[in-house]
């Protein structure tokens, strides 16, 4: 998958804000996708990779199948995947990994919050 076609799909998904949270010149080409203000997806621009929330299964089960699956940087190694774009991972792979990984977040959101944000 596309950098481009990442940021397209992310913000695709409903009540997705994409945020460039950090000054520091260091972080300037690290995006995430949030909603509800939690992440599902951190965006590496500079090294074309991103760090996908997931189930710790799918994290090994990924990892095991394809070279483009790896530790996710900086995150928890159990519950986030570090996915290298354009890589062997299929494009409708990386969209199931998104859209899981926003309803896992979405799960986790307060009742009220959902409603505020029109997710049920």
């Amino acid at each position: 998958m596309t950098l481009e076609k990442l940021r397209a799909y992310c913000l695709s998904l409903p009540a997705a804000v994409e945020n460039q949270p950090w000054t520091n010149p260091r972080y300037q080409y690290l995006v995430t996708y949030t909603v509800g203000g939690r992440w599902f997806c951190l965006l590496d621009i500079d090294e074309q990779r991103v760090n996908i929330k997931c189930n710790p299964e799918r994290v090994v089960e990924m990892q095991s199948r394809y070279n483009g699956a790896f530790p996710a940087w900086h995150m928890n190694k159990e519950h986030w995947l570090g996915v290298k774009l354009e890589s062997d991972i299929p494009e409708d792979v990386m969209k199931t990994l998104l859209r899981d990984a926003h309803s896992l977040i979405v799960a986790r959101l307060p009742r009220k919050l959902r409603a505020e944000l029109g997710l049920g």
